[in-house]
C-alpha cells in the first residue's frame, strides 16, 4: 500500500485518478432498460455504466467529480475514468469511476 500512495501526488492531499478529461461522451438515458439509468455514450458507440458510491460523508470535489455534477440525457461531456470492480444490473456497459467530468458547450445556429 505505501508504495501505492508513492506514486499519487501528495502536494495537498492524496490524489491517485487521473484528473484530465479527454474522452468526449453523450449522456444517455437507458431508464427504458432493466436496472439502467443514466449512462455515457462514447463517439464510437461504447457505453459506460458510471459508478454511483454511497459515502457516509460527501466526498470532496476531487475525490469523487461525478457525486458533484448533475447529468442530464442528451449533455455532451468529456471525462476522465478508470474501470472498476463494481456490478451492475445493466449490463449495457464497462462499470467506471469517474475521476473526471466537465461540459462541453455545444455550438448553436448563428
Amino acid at each position: 500500500m505505501f508504495l501505492a500512495l508513492w506514486q499519487c501526488d501528495t502536494t495537498e492531499v492524496i490524489i491517485c485518478f487521473p484528473q484530465e478529461c479527454h474522452t468526449k461522451a453523450t449522456v444517455k438515458d437507458l431508464t427504458g432498460l432493466d436496472g439502467c439509468g443514466l449512462v455515457f455514450e462514447l463517439e464510437d458507440g461504447t457505453i459506460l455504466e458510471p459508478e454511483r458510491r454511497v459515502y457516509v460523508q460527501p466526498p470532496k470535489p476531487e475525490e469523487d467529480p461525478l457525486y458533484y455534477f448533475e447529468l442530464v440525457a442528451g449533455q455532451k461531456v468529456v471525462i476522465g475514468y478508470e474501470t472498476s470492480n463494481a456490478g451492475s444490473i445493466c449490463m449495457a456497459g464497462d462499470v467506471v469511476f469517474v475521476t473526471c467530468i466537465k461540459s462541453v458547450q455545444t455550438g448553436g445556429s448563428q
